[in-house]
């Protein structure tokens, strides 16, 4: 009888264990933890995506080579605009993490001119395709997009600049 109840109680233990819901790990896929990213803005101001915790951030990456990126900062800047005071579901207001990978910082700083870029986080990372948050992100080709909660975890990826505006609104309080 003994054994019988110590063979019930480790099966237990061990459902018990294998039950839990397994933690946050930092990556690059929706429920995984945002890795963090440090770069510097066009007056050597650096900025940390973890100083945004608390919103609902996009995680931009892009060269001011890329003309996909370039015509899609239009519609990011109208969504900014729109939304960048509003509460939602899993952060307070919304912010962009623009992360250009120029080696060439006088094209880059033109780019944000001519596309008019206002939102306060402008970065570059002059490393290019070596740079630390491109190797983390595992960033393949340009423009990419990722959507971070208030707690620094990734709850969308891949997204496409057209959907943003429904993701948001589904995401509003």
């Amino acid at each position: 009888m003994k054994t019988q109840g110590l063979v019930i109680g480790m099966l237990m233990s061990v459902l018990f264990i294998s039950c839990k819901t397994p933690a946050p790990v930092i990556g690059v896929l929706s429920g995984d933890i945002a890795p963090e990213i440090s770069a510097f803005n066009s007056t050597g101001s650096a900025h940390k995506l973890s100083d945004s915790k608390g919103k609902l951030i996009l995680v931009e990456f892009w060269d001011s080579y890329n003309t996909v990126a370039r015509k899609n900062h239009f519609e990011m800047q109208r969504m900014y605009g729109r939304y960048k005071d509003v509460e939602f579901k899993e952060g307070n207001g919304f912010e962009i993490f623009s992360l250009s990978i120029d080696a060439d910082k006088a094209a880059w700083s033109k780019a944000v001119k001519e596309d008019g870029i206002t939102w306060p986080i402008i970065v570059n990372d002059s490393k290019a395709w070596n740079a630390t948050a491109v190797l983390d992100y595992k960033i393949a080709s340009l423009p990419k997009y990722f959507l971070i909660n208030d707690q620094g975890i990734i709850i969308n990826h891949n997204i496409i600049i057209s959907d943003l505006e429904k993701i948001l609104e589904s995401l509003k309080d």
